[in-house]
């Protein structure tokens, strides 16, 4: 065992011929992350030919025992880069069709400690989870929240608009910072445009001269890597969540939704929002009470909350989905903007085959024409398979939502296109309990179908099935 321990620590520390000699049973022993580690070594060096590079990477992902061990790998590694490092994919194909098929319908024991073991995601106890749909019914409770603050305000938000919604919040905000109350927001560079609007700035600046802690995340080249999290927690106690930004758009115009949780999963908020704080050089003061004790509530749902980090580091929340499809018996609705992800929708159709009531709804005039023009040349493949298209006709929908098998709920940031479940982070709300997705499916999807144009037959034209190719990605 020791000469074992010792063939994966030089290994997984980046020795090459470490990795190509390492025997059957160091290999077998080593952890999830030791293999990840030891193919973040490999890729950067292997060529499509021939090698013991090759072979290697092909043996050390075909060691994994089982599919959470697999896909704890896979979905830490950059796909483009991983079929270029071998000859013949199919030997990579293969072995994430044999993932897949661990999975057993219905099981959704197995499937929570799948996500747990593959997203390092755990058990939030038992919460309240409200869903709150538009603007009207979902700010009342924000705005009663921010201002009963007493000790800290954390708001992470993809995109801030310097309308007079924008200004309400900033105000707000500004008045429990003069009370004391730390309060801190981090922004995305490119959604909140901040450095080049001058009514952004402007409104950034008053912000700081109150008091607020404001940090601007970074878009990176060609906005290659966005935070597109919506995350607002009070006081340690008391969090939401969901699709809707800061403006009049989210506000007041779209169709979108806000999730309210308390219980112990708040605490699972608050970490993610500090991780990213921190990341960006925040800091937070020693002794300052950001985790209350939190107690598991009365009727109570239980919660997981997912985290993506973008720029390649995990693809957590296109496992999230991807097992929750693979797991659903009975029916699958979604509500998303953006619907580009070839494996995504590849496991949809694969559900309809096998007897899956799915459900897909999409809004008729989308804000971005591409993505819509992208999601629409995957049509055929969805009609084809027996999958229900609904294209919400009332106004822009920008809400990111899922009910599977009355039972398995998600909500929070992430669309079902490469930018979400690839290049941003991200983060969304897992929670299991019939109340919630009966909720959902009442309150949401029942009437946004009613609303809808359902889709029976669809042909695309060229530019659309040109966009399909330039969006859609396959993990």
């Amino acid at each position: 065992m020791a000469e074992a321990r010792g063939q994966i620590l030089r290994a997984a520390s980046g020795n090459v011929p470490a990795i190509y000699h390492l025997s059957d049973a160091a290999l077998a022993a080593a952890t999830p992350d030791e293999k990840l580690a030891m193919l973040k070594t490999l890729l950067p060096i292997a060529v499509p030919s021939d090698n013991p590079w090759q072979s290697s990477i092909v043996r050390i992902l075909a060691s994994a025992r089982d599919a959470a061990s697999f896909d704890r790998v896979y979905y830490r590694l950059d796909p483009d880069r991983l079929a270029d490092a071998v000859s013949q994919p199919r030997s990579i194909q293969d072995l994430v069709a044999r993932s897949r098929a661990e999975a057993k319908p219905g099981d959704w024991t197995g499937y929570l400690k799948y996500l747990d073991d593959v997203t390092g995601s755990k058990s939030g106890g038992k919460n309240i989870v409200q869903f709150l749909i538009d603007g009207p019914s979902a700010m009342p409770p924000v705005v009663a929240a921010i201002r009963g603050a007493q000790h800290s305000i954390h708001a992470e938000v993809f995109q801030l608009q310097p309308d007079e919604y924008g200004r309400a919040f900033a105000r707000d905000l500004a008045e429990r910072a003069q009370k004391g109350v730390h309060v801190r927001l981090m922004i995305d560079d490119y959604g909140s445009d901040a450095y080049a609007d001058p009514k952004m700035q402007e409104l950034l600046g008053s912000m700081k001269a109150q008091g607020i802690q404001v940090l601007i995340h970074p878009s990176g080249f060609l906005a290659g890597h966005l935070d597109h999290r919506k995350v607002l927690v009070i006081d340690g106690d008391i969090a939401f969540t969901g699709g809707m930004n800061v403006g009049k758009l989210y506000q007041a115009e779209w169709h979108d939704e806000q999730t309210l949780v308390m219980g112990p999963a708040v605490a699972q908020l608050q970490d993610a929002f500090l991780s990213q704080w921190k990341a960006l050089g925040g800091t937070v003061d020693p002794g300052e009470p950001l985790y209350p004790a939190l107690s598991d509530q009365a009727h109570g749902l239980e919660a997981h909350v997912v985290t993506h980090q973008g720029g390649g580091k995990d693809h957590n929340i296109k496992a999230l989905y991807m097992r929750a499809i693979e797991t659903a018996q009975k029916e699958i609705r979604i509500a998303t903007p953006y619907f580009t992800d070839a494996a995504v929708i590849g496991a949809l159709c694969d559900a309809a085959r096998r007897g899956v009531k799915v459900q897909i709804v999409l809004p008729a005039d989308n804000d971005v024409a591409i993505v819509q023009r992208g999601s629409r040349a995957f049509y055929p493949d969805l009609l084809a398979a027996g999958v229900e298209i609904y294209e919400y006709q009332d106004r822009m929908a920008h809400e990111k939502v899922s009910v599977i098998d009355g039972h398995w709920s998600t909500f929070g940031s992430s669309n079902l296109d490469a930018r979400s479940l690839t290049d941003n982070d991200e983060l969304n709300v897992v929670v299991m309990g019939e109340d919630l997705a009966n909720t959902i499916n009442r309150q949401l999807f029942d009437k946004d179908i009613a609303q809808s144009k359902r889709v029976v037959d669809f042909t695309p034209t060229w530019r659309e099935k040109l966009d399909r190719r330039l969006l859609g990605k396959q993990l």
